[in-house]
């Protein structure tokens, strides 16, 4: 009885060890990198993926930037934590290279597709692919802020 109870022990262990590296390595991934270096957290939450969160903070921290900067409150571009489920690899690539298209016409919709921030993806081709990557990975259920609407055509 003793080995089956030091066997399981055993593997809780390893279990708890490769779940910590799993997340570990998660918060390495380049693409949460491109996420948190292009400031997309300023417009964007990934509520499903924690280690952006920590990754953000981090950055903010080495960056010596205030932790509320750029994305403590409002997240006009709402929670992206189901990208990858609503969309595929080409869609989510041709809307890094020109979002404008995929914004609905109505007028408000409209003004936001034209702000600063709405505009093609600026990066070296690595990093695109690395975002592209990361974005299609995420297949949570979104959890959107209270009265978040979305401008996106579905």
């Amino acid at each position: 009885m003793e080995r089956s109870h030091s066997s399981v022990a055993a593997l809780a262990v390893v279990g708890l060890v490769a779940f910590g590296a799993r997340i570990a390595s998660a918060a390495d991934d380049p693409g949460v990198k491109v996420f948190v270096e292009k400031r997309c957290y300023t417009c964007h939450t990934v509520a499903a993926r924690p280690e952006v969160d920590k990754a953000k903070a981090a950055f903010l921290k080495e960056s010596g930037a205030e932790p509320d900067e750029g994305g403590g409150g409002e997240t006009k571009g709402g929670d992206l934590s189901d990208a990858g489920k609503k969309h595929d690899a080409a869609w989510l690539q041709e809307f890094l290279k020109n979002p404008k298209p995929h914004f609905k016409d109505d007028a408000d919709c409209q003004r936001e597709a034209k702000q600063k921030d709405r505009k093609k993806f600026k990066g070296t081709p690595d990093e695109f692919t690395a975002l592209t990557k990361f974005l299609g990975t995420l297949k949570s259920d979104a959890k959107q802020a209270p009265g978040f609407t979305s401008c996106l055509k579905e």
